[in-house]
């Protein structure tokens, strides 16, 4: 179970969740991702931009009556007057004033939204210098549950928060969604053969000129890869230097590696790749271009490749061709000889 579909099961539930991380590791998109998989509409509340009046509402003097009027602004309305499954998720919890902090906890009180929506909250913490004073302890016992993202550096503690997913769960979670977005081959590759080593790379720092590899950052290299926008001091401003020098350097491996098409041609004769790094790339470029007319040329050239490596390409494959590839007899054959593989490599 991936971090999503473990937040979705929380959803479901109908618990209160916070997720507490640095900048950078995908809190609100996985949410995103979650409440959609439940089925729940998703309204974001930036609570550092908040001022108490957007929750405790606008006050308006009733003449007639002799008394002021606290009068819910449209968003606080609407919450009240949900009919569908509904998110509110509480962005930057931890930027917000404490005064914002303060009118948000009647949000949890019993009739104070309605009982079709559920509150999340994300914040960082105050070590990642991002803002964060602190956030008060009666807001923050008002979820249910609260877990920590992981980053390369994370180490599970007995004392410690209570980590989300592991970060091999993390960028196994992450390089399946870059690939479902359509990145380039080369950018799940290189996340695959180095377990991730520069997907995260975040620290604090003075200089807003420096730039560090996260995942945010990461989908930006995607779309200046798509654009054509390749050069090293491209790939470095989104990333930083280094990550973008080590990521150019594999993705150089590309000219050295037969294309699709003369693999669809001659899967016996295509040359295999020896370098692990290769292994990895020519097995994702594959699992990306195949089409179910060459399901037979996939699995017979995969066959040739380490068992892990054809596991990596088969699992893309399969994602995006699903039912048009079980009809073919020659994956349905491969499929049974390698089933095993599936409930125990990396690639599941």
């Amino acid at each position: 179970m991936n971090s999503s579909q473990r937040l979705a099961s929380y959803l479901r539930a109908k618990l209160r969740v916070l997720l507490v991380g640095p900048p950078g590791t995908g809190k609100t998109a996985r949410i995103i991702e979650a409440a959609t998989d439940a089925g729940f509409k998703v309204v974001i509340f930036r609570a550092s931009l908040a001022e108490r009046v957007d929750l405790g509402g606008c006050y308006v003097p009733d003449i007639a009556a002799g008394v002021t009027r606290a009068l819910p602004l449209e968003l606080l309305q609407s919450l009240r007057t949900a009919k569908v499954p509904t998110l509110l998720f509480l962005d930057d919890l931890g930027q917000a004033p404490m005064d914002v902090q303060a009118s948000i906890m009647a949000l949890f009180d019993d009739g104070a939204l309605s009982p079709f929506v559920l509150i999340w909250g994300a914040t960082n913490r105050p070590a990642d210098k991002a803002g964060v004073s602190a956030l008060c302890e009666p807001l923050r016992s008002r979820f249910n549950v609260a877990f920590a993202v992981a980053t390369p550096t994370t180490e599970a503690k007995a004392d410690g928060p209570t980590i989300l997913s592991s970060w091999r769960e993390e960028v196994d979670s992450w390089t399946r969604w870059a690939s479902e977005q359509g990145f380039a081959p080369e950018i799940v590759a290189w996340h695959r053969s180095t377990t991730g080593r520069s997907l995260y790379q975040w620290k604090p720092s003075a200089d807003p000129a420096l730039r560090m590899a996260d995942f945010r950052s990461w989908a930006v290299v995607g779309r200046l890869w798509e654009a054509g926008l390749r050069d090293f001091d491209s790939v470095a401003a989104a990333i930083g230097k280094g990550a973008a020098a080590e990521f150019l350097a594999f993705a150089q491996l590309a000219d050295q590696l037969p294309t699709p098409q003369q693999v669809w041609r001659d899967p016996h004769g295509a040359p295999v790749p020896t370098d692990p790094a290769a292994q990895y790339l020519i097995a994702t470029m594959l699992g990306r271009a195949v089409e179910a007319k060459f399901a037979a040329a996939l699995v017979t050239y995969i066959d040739r490749l380490p068992r892990v490596m054809g596991a990596y390409c088969a699992k893309d494959a399969f994602s995006r061709l699903g039912a048009k590839l079980v009809a073919n007899s020659e994956w349905q054959k491969w499929w049974v000889k390698n089933s095993a593989l599936f409930a125990t490599s990396t690639a599941t």
